[in-house]
């Protein structure tokens, strides 16, 4: 996930008493996803600077000093999750290292019979996070796990719910931005697409949003 606009949100802030809980996180991350909309600026930095200024330093504002960095975070990260917008904004202002595509309709498979049954006896895989660092992957026993390269972990629930669909179900996570993107329960369908020579395309939905994102997940 990306961070690299994060410090800017901490600077010259003043701070009140002011409890969050994730649920009330999200509410505010979907309320400043739809100010996003709004914005009427083609510069991107301008963009996102306008977004800081008007939505987050306010909101951060009114937190208790203690409690800014976490509560920071979770805003961050879980209006990455929440708003497909400012998931596309990051994206033009940082370029991941493999480009995400994302499509409005459910793709088709083009996955034969064969090919998912020989995608049903791997366990092991990897993906590149957007700065390039490689993730391994862990697919075995009804879980999947993250292991970074920063030694942290993530653990989900892997559950098949198609031919060609399985569902993630998070868990918990000692990785900085993988906890503050997901809280436990929080749902990812992912598809498998087709497969090249050394990786599958796949897309991810979250439930609840019409955008599916595809990638390429490596396998070894």
């Amino acid at each position: 996930m990306k961070k690299i606009y994060l410090f800017f949100l901490f600077i010259g802030i003043t701070n009140l008493t002011f409890a969050q809980t994730i649920k009330e996180i999200d509410s505010v991350s979907l309320v400043f996803c739809d100010y996003l909309k709004q914005i009427n600026v083609k510069n991107d930095t301008l963009k996102i600077n306008t977004l800081y200024n008007e939505q987050f330093y306010p909101y951060l504002n009114k937190v208790e000093k203690t409690q800014m960095q976490k509560i920071g975070n979770q805003l961050y990260y879980r209006m990455q999750r929440n708003c497909v917008g400012f998931r596309e904004l990051l994206d033009r202002l940082e370029p991941p290292k493999e480009g995400v595509t994302r499509i409005t309709e459910k793709p088709t498979s083009k996955m034969t019979k064969k090919q998912l049954e020989e995608f049903k006896t791997l366990t092991e895989f990897y993906y590149y996070e957007v700065a390039g660092q490689k993730t391994k992957v862990v697919m075995k026993d009804g879980f999947w796990t993250d292991y970074f390269s920063d030694t942290s972990t993530s653990q989900l629930t892997c559950t098949w719910i198609s031919d060609t669909e399985f569902e993630l179900v998070f868990i918990k996570s000692d990785n900085e931005s993988r906890a503050n993107f997901s809280v436990k329960g929080d749902r990812y369908v992912y598809q498998i697409l087709a497969k090249e020579d050394n990786f599958y395309w796949m897309t991810v939905n979250i439930p609840g949003q019409d955008v599916y994102e595809k990638s390429k997940i490596y396998f070894k």
